[in-house]
């Protein structure tokens, strides 16, 4: 497991040097002069022509725009093993100083959003499927189809509407991260005034995954329920819970932790549009933003996060594959 593990690991870093190194081309060739792009505004139309090729000659060896793009990025790829991704266009800092606390803000709401979609989903799923056409799991399905019809952002704008405008539920905000005057860091106070406006993002971010995730359990247990093996446990007298929770359950785990990877895989990337809905602080607003600024140390940032959350994704989906089933061997 161990060498897997390992020859995984060296399989990851020379997929996201070659992800990478595609992006960063794609980005240099874009037709845009990202000298104009670090010039400050006032220094284009406050100098004189002379100054101003002085400032320019000084950004293009400052960033070295004057090699050529393969050596540009391998100058990039050793700052980055160094901690080092550039100085953002937007604010002139640290890349990392720019992206810190957008990040820990998706990743605390994206976590959150995950064990709070699995722990209602599996036991959901697992019922519907016991109580197969029943009134339980046809409403379940019902609100299915409902959830996947509607749009993450319409999803975001019903709660608005329900648990901001309209009263008496008016007790949420609609935007923002923390109040005008928020209590001292680190108090409870300071908690709850953060977990008051995250209430709503998380809740459209788990509505949404609910949805979808409700049936695929679904169907993943009526297939495990329908094996031979359950039904020879059942035939042997077993309870019926030791039935379900033990022998149809674990055989259903494998698709489940399939889709478990998928969807932590990808709501990383789809948070962007609820995080811009409800101005959440996120990765999707610095995206956003680096987007509107053509912010390539930015956005190189951001895609090399999100590639290495795909991969180590897929990593840890194999892990589990074999402590699931172990008829799965590592090879």
């Amino acid at each position: 497991m161990v060498k897997y593990v390992i020859r995984r690991i060296l399989y990851i870093i020379m997929v996201l040097f070659m992800v990478s190194f595609v992006i960063f081309m794609l980005y240099r060739t874009m037709p845009v002069d990202p000298v104009e792009l670090y010039l400050p505004i006032e220094a284009q139309s406050g100098l004189q022509p002379e100054q101003l090729a002085i400032m320019r000659q000084e950004i293009i060896d400052t960033m070295g725009l004057d090699r050529h793009h393969v050596i540009q990025y391998f100058y990039w790829l050793a700052g980055m093993f160094r901690g080092d991704f550039g100085i953002s266009m937007e604010t002139r800092a640290s890349v990392l100083d720019h992206v810190r606390s957008p990040m820990i803000n998706t990743i605390m709401i994206n976590i959150l959003n995950l064990i709070i979609v699995f722990l209602i989903t599996i036991p959901v799923g697992v019922y519907c499927a016991i109580k197969r056409g029943k009134m339980f799991d046809n409403v379940a399905l019902v609100g299915s189809v409902i959830g996947l019809s509607i749009p993450n952002f319409l999803f975001g704008l019903i709660l608005i509407v329900l648990l901001v405008i309209l009263p008496p539920w008016n007790i949420f905000p609609m935007f923002g991260m923390a109040s005008i005057m928020p209590p001292p860091a680190g108090t409870l106070a300071w908690y709850l005034d953060r977990l008051r406006y995250m209430a709503l993002p998380l809740m459209t971010m788990v509505l949404v995954g609910l949805a979808g995730m409700i049936r695929f359990i679904r169907s993943a247990m009526i297939d495990a329920l329908n094996m031979d093996c359950v039904r020879t446990a059942r035939a042997k007298g077993l309870a019926e819970k030791t039935v379900v929770y033990v022998h149809a359950f674990r055989n259903a785990l494998i698709p489940i932790i399939t889709i478990m990877a998928g969807f932590f895989i990808g709501i990383f990337g789809g948070s962007m549009v609820i995080e811009a809905t409800f101005a959440w602080q996120g990765m999707g607003q610095i995206m956003i933003i680096a987007l509107n600024y053509q912010d390539i140390a930015v956005l190189m940032a951001m895609n090399v996060f999100y590639a290495l959350i795909a991969f180590s994704g897929l990593l840890v989906l194999d892990i589990l594959y074999v402590l699931v089933d172990p008829r799965i061997r590592f090879e």
